[in-house]
Protein backbone atom coordinates (compact mmCIF):
# COMPACT_ATOMS: atom_id res chain seq x y z
CA UNK A 1 0.00 0.00 0.00
CA UNK A 2 2.68 2.38 0.74
CA UNK A 3 4.87 1.34 -2.27
CA UNK A 4 1.18 2.04 -4.23
CA UNK A 5 0.67 5.95 -2.66
CA UNK A 6 4.15 6.85 -3.09
CA UNK A 7 4.07 5.58 -6.95
CA UNK A 8 0.98 7.35 -7.14
CA UNK A 9 2.07 10.73 -5.81
CA UNK A 10 4.85 10.68 -8.11
CA UNK A 11 2.78 10.36 -11.18
CA UNK A 12 0.63 12.78 -10.07
CA UNK A 13 3.78 15.03 -9.44
CA UNK A 14 5.24 14.49 -12.92
CA UNK A 15 2.03 14.98 -14.69
CA UNK A 16 1.47 18.24 -13.00
CA UNK A 17 5.17 19.16 -14.02
CA UNK A 18 4.39 18.36 -17.82
CA UNK A 19 1.25 20.51 -17.51
CA UNK A 20 2.70 23.59 -15.63
CA UNK A 21 6.39 23.95 -17.20
CA UNK A 22 5.57 24.05 -21.16
CA UNK A 23 2.84 26.88 -20.01
CA UNK A 24 4.99 28.72 -17.47
CA UNK A 25 8.03 28.66 -19.98
CA UNK A 26 5.69 29.80 -22.78
CA UNK A 27 4.32 32.80 -20.20
CA UNK A 28 7.91 33.50 -20.15
CA UNK A 29 9.19 33.86 -23.35
CA UNK A 30 5.96 35.29 -24.64
CA UNK A 31 6.30 38.20 -22.09
CA UNK A 32 10.40 38.37 -22.04
CA UNK A 33 9.77 39.21 -26.12
CA UNK A 34 6.58 41.75 -25.41
CA UNK A 35 8.79 44.05 -22.68
CA UNK A 36 11.57 43.86 -25.05
CA UNK A 37 9.61 45.58 -28.05
CA UNK A 38 7.66 47.73 -25.69
CA UNK A 39 10.61 49.05 -24.08
CA UNK A 40 11.87 50.20 -27.98
CA UNK A 41 9.29 53.61 -27.81
CA UNK A 42 8.07 52.75 -24.01
CA UNK A 43 11.84 54.24 -22.42
CA UNK A 44 11.20 57.05 -24.66
CA UNK A 45 7.31 57.58 -23.23
CA UNK A 46 9.17 57.35 -19.76
CA UNK A 47 11.30 59.84 -19.98
CA UNK A 48 8.26 62.57 -20.95
CA UNK A 49 6.62 61.25 -17.68
CA UNK A 50 4.19 58.66 -20.15
CA UNK A 51 4.42 54.68 -18.33
CA UNK A 52 1.11 52.67 -19.55
CA UNK A 53 2.38 49.02 -19.88
CA UNK A 54 2.27 47.88 -23.35
CA UNK A 55 2.03 51.21 -24.92
CA UNK A 56 5.16 51.47 -26.43
CA UNK A 57 4.21 47.80 -28.17
CA UNK A 58 1.18 49.22 -29.52
CA UNK A 59 2.52 52.51 -30.86
CA UNK A 60 6.02 50.09 -32.90
CA UNK A 61 3.44 47.44 -34.04
CA UNK A 62 1.53 51.01 -35.59
CA UNK A 63 4.43 52.68 -36.59
CA UNK A 64 6.06 49.36 -38.55
CA UNK A 65 2.40 49.60 -40.30
CA UNK A 66 2.66 53.14 -41.12
CA UNK A 67 6.01 52.48 -42.51
CA UNK A 68 5.07 49.61 -44.66
CA UNK A 69 1.83 51.42 -45.91
CA UNK A 70 4.32 54.18 -46.72
CA UNK A 71 7.08 52.20 -48.81
CA UNK A 72 3.98 50.20 -50.85
CA UNK A 73 3.04 53.41 -52.63
CA UNK A 74 4.78 55.22 -55.24
CA UNK A 75 5.95 58.09 -53.59
CA UNK A 76 7.23 56.01 -50.78
CA UNK A 77 8.97 53.58 -52.58
CA UNK A 78 11.25 56.30 -54.52
CA UNK A 79 11.87 57.78 -50.73
CA UNK A 80 12.75 54.60 -49.63
CA UNK A 81 15.30 53.83 -53.15
CA UNK A 82 16.98 57.32 -52.35
CA UNK A 83 17.36 56.12 -48.79
CA UNK A 84 19.17 52.91 -49.49
CA UNK A 85 21.32 54.39 -51.88
CA UNK A 86 22.59 57.12 -49.33
CA UNK A 87 22.73 53.96 -47.13
CA UNK A 88 24.84 52.67 -49.45
CA UNK A 89 27.22 55.27 -49.76
CA UNK A 90 28.08 56.46 -46.22
CA UNK A 91 31.95 54.57 -45.72
CA UNK A 92 31.40 51.59 -42.79
CA UNK A 93 27.48 51.69 -42.26
CA UNK A 94 26.94 50.52 -45.71
CA UNK A 95 28.86 47.52 -44.56
CA UNK A 96 26.66 46.98 -41.46
CA UNK A 97 23.50 48.07 -43.33
CA UNK A 98 24.10 46.02 -46.73
CA UNK A 99 24.41 43.01 -44.62
CA UNK A 100 21.61 43.40 -42.27
CA UNK A 101 19.29 43.97 -45.15
CA UNK A 102 19.93 41.27 -47.08
CA UNK A 103 19.69 39.20 -44.06
CA UNK A 104 16.39 40.49 -43.73
CA UNK A 105 15.25 40.38 -47.04
CA UNK A 106 16.45 36.07 -46.75
CA UNK A 107 14.51 35.61 -43.61
CA UNK A 108 11.50 37.61 -44.31
CA UNK A 109 11.31 36.67 -47.63
CA UNK A 110 7.72 35.40 -48.67
CA UNK A 111 9.35 33.35 -51.83
CA UNK A 112 9.26 29.38 -51.03
CA UNK A 113 12.98 29.25 -51.35
CA UNK A 114 13.81 31.38 -48.98
CA UNK A 115 16.50 30.25 -46.37
CA UNK A 116 15.36 28.17 -43.85
CA UNK A 117 12.08 27.62 -45.21
CA UNK A 118 12.95 23.92 -46.36
CA UNK A 119 13.83 21.01 -44.75
CA UNK A 120 16.75 18.43 -45.50
CA UNK A 121 18.64 16.10 -45.52
CA UNK A 122 22.81 15.65 -46.09
CA UNK A 123 25.07 12.92 -45.83
CA UNK A 124 27.29 13.76 -43.07
CA UNK A 125 30.64 12.07 -41.08
CA UNK A 126 30.59 8.27 -42.33
CA UNK A 127 29.16 7.13 -45.39
CA UNK A 128 25.39 6.28 -44.85
CA UNK A 129 24.86 9.09 -42.19
CA UNK A 130 22.68 11.80 -42.39
CA UNK A 131 21.62 14.77 -40.74
CA UNK A 132 18.62 17.10 -41.03
CA UNK A 133 19.64 20.72 -42.33
CA UNK A 134 18.34 24.02 -43.16
CA UNK A 135 18.35 24.87 -46.76
CA UNK A 136 19.43 28.73 -46.81
CA UNK A 137 20.26 28.91 -50.32
CA UNK A 138 20.15 27.10 -53.72
CA UNK A 139 21.77 30.59 -55.73
CA UNK A 140 24.60 29.76 -58.11
CA UNK A 141 27.77 30.91 -56.70
CA UNK A 142 31.75 30.48 -57.02
CA UNK A 143 31.45 27.66 -54.89
CA UNK A 144 29.04 25.74 -57.35
CA UNK A 145 31.52 26.38 -59.95
CA UNK A 146 34.70 25.15 -58.14
CA UNK A 147 32.87 21.78 -57.70
CA UNK A 148 31.21 21.69 -61.13
CA UNK A 149 27.40 21.88 -60.80
CA UNK A 150 24.81 23.38 -58.48
CA UNK A 151 25.14 23.19 -54.85
CA UNK A 152 22.72 24.12 -51.88
CA UNK A 153 23.88 26.07 -48.71
CA UNK A 154 22.71 23.91 -46.03
CA UNK A 155 22.86 24.89 -41.78
CA UNK A 156 23.02 21.77 -40.09
CA UNK A 157 21.70 23.03 -36.30
CA UNK A 158 23.35 21.59 -32.61
CA UNK A 159 21.05 19.19 -31.11
CA UNK A 160 19.54 21.08 -28.09
CA UNK A 161 21.00 24.32 -28.76
CA UNK A 162 20.26 25.20 -32.72
CA UNK A 163 21.59 28.17 -32.27
CA UNK A 164 25.04 26.88 -33.01
CA UNK A 165 26.15 24.47 -36.10
CA UNK A 166 28.00 23.58 -39.35
CA UNK A 167 26.97 25.50 -42.96
CA UNK A 168 27.40 22.64 -45.76
CA UNK A 169 27.94 23.19 -49.48
CA UNK A 170 26.12 20.01 -50.94
CA UNK A 171 26.01 18.89 -53.96
CA UNK A 172 22.10 19.57 -54.90
CA UNK A 173 22.15 15.84 -56.48
CA UNK A 174 23.50 14.80 -53.25
CA UNK A 175 20.62 16.61 -51.14
CA UNK A 176 17.48 14.88 -49.99
CA UNK A 177 14.41 17.27 -49.36
CA UNK A 178 12.34 16.40 -46.32
CA UNK A 179 8.54 17.19 -46.20
CA UNK A 180 8.08 18.06 -42.52
CA UNK A 181 7.80 22.16 -42.03
CA UNK A 182 11.22 24.23 -40.48
CA UNK A 183 8.78 24.08 -37.18
CA UNK A 184 8.75 20.25 -36.95
CA UNK A 185 12.20 20.23 -38.20
CA UNK A 186 13.42 22.83 -35.66
CA UNK A 187 11.55 20.69 -32.68
CA UNK A 188 13.54 17.64 -33.79
CA UNK A 189 16.65 18.78 -33.35
CA UNK A 190 15.39 20.37 -30.01
CA UNK A 191 14.69 17.57 -28.47
CA UNK A 192 17.50 15.78 -29.36
CA UNK A 193 14.93 13.52 -31.80
CA UNK A 194 12.81 12.61 -29.12
CA UNK A 195 9.94 14.35 -30.70
CA UNK A 196 8.99 12.89 -34.22
CA UNK A 197 7.21 14.57 -36.58
CA UNK A 198 4.55 11.94 -38.40
CA UNK A 199 5.45 11.15 -41.97
CA UNK A 200 3.07 13.99 -44.27
CA UNK A 201 0.99 12.66 -46.83
CA UNK A 202 1.29 16.34 -49.32
CA UNK A 203 3.84 16.26 -51.85
CA UNK A 204 7.24 17.43 -51.94
CA UNK A 205 7.76 20.98 -53.16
Amino acid sequence: MERTFWARLRRWWVAGILVLLPTALTAWVVWTLFLFFDNILGARLREIGVSVVGLGFVLLNLLLLLLGLITTQILGRRAFAVWDRLMHRVPLINKIYSTLRQIAQVLLGADKDAAFRRVALVEFGSPGTHMVGFVTSTAASEAGQKLGGRVCHVFVPSAVNPTTGFLLVVPEDKVRFLQMSPEEAMKLVVSAGSLVPTVPTRPVL
